[in-house]
Formats: C-alpha cells, sequence, structure tokens
C-alpha cells in the first residue's frame, strides 16, 4: 500500500490560494479584456470605414454629375458611419481619367479616427479605400 506524506506546515499557507487567485485573476484579466475591447474598437471602425467608402464610390458613380456624385458620397459616408456608431468624416475622392468619363475610375478613400475604450488622446486612424470603374457606356455628363 502506497501512502501519500504531506507536509504539514502549521496551518500558515490558509486562504493565501484565494489571494493568489484574485491578484493574478485581476492582474491579468484586466489587461487582456483591455485588450480585446480596443482591438474590437479598432476592427469596428475598420469595418465601417470600408463599407462607407465602398457605398460612396457606388453612390458617386452612379451620379448625373461631379457635384452630384460628391453629394451622394458624402451622404453615403454619413449614414455607413453614423450606423455603424462612428464619427462621421468628409471622404476624399479622386477621379482617374477624367470626372465620370465613360471607363474612367472613381478612387475613395474615407479616414476615421478611433478613440481607445478609458485612454483619451488622439486614438488611432483607420482608412478604407476603394475605387469603382465608371461604366463605359454610360452617356458624358
Amino acid at each position: 500500500m502506497i501512502r501519500a506524506v504531506l507536509p504539514t506546515n502549521g496551518g500558515r499557507d490558509r486562504g493565501t490560494a484565494v489571494l493568489e487567485v484574485l491578484v493574478l485573476g485581476v492582474g491579468l484579466l484586466v489587461p487582456l479584456l483591455y485588450g480585446v475591447l480596443s482591438v474590437m474598437a479598432v476592427q469596428s471602425a475598420s469595418y465601417a470605414a470600408t463599407a462607407a467608402a465602398r457605398e460612396a464610390a457606388r453612390s458617386y458613380v452612379t451620379a448625373d454629375s461631379p457635384r452630384q456624385g460628391l453629394a451622394r458620397a458624402r451622404a453615403a459616408v454619413r449614414l455607413v458611419l453614423a450606423d455603424a456608431g462612428v464619427s462621421s468624416s468628409s471622404p476624399t475622392v479622386r477621379c482617374v481619367g477624367g470626372c465620370l468619363v465613360p471607363g474612367s475610375r472613381v478612387d475613395v478613400t474615407v479616414r476615421v479616427v478611433v478613440a481607445l475604450p478609458l485612454i483619451g488622446g488622439p486614438g488611432v486612424t483607420v482608412t478604407g479605400q476603394e475605387s469603382m470603374p465608371v461604366d463605359r457606356y454610360r452617356s458624358s455628363p
């Protein structure tokens, strides 16, 4: 028969396991939770910026004039970012090969600044970009 012999220390270690779990749990869990929340905020803003750029480019290339296209692109960005709960920004629209000329291309860039949770300061800038071709068979504005 095998008997385990446990060292006895007179009960001096009673309650230290609970203290160790609390200290290590809080010391490791709080930074881990903060990191997860920060990554989630940046990822959400990244998705929102990309979707806003895509919708702005679509709105621009279906417009009748460059002026109307810019107004549509701004409205699309505002709607998409508001839906995602991100502060609105103005898109940067660049026409390659002429604005709304058949066969040309429209590049839209949306920049969003994400404030990290519990920290003040400038935050993280996230950029969404999209290129959309203008229909080759459309009439020129």
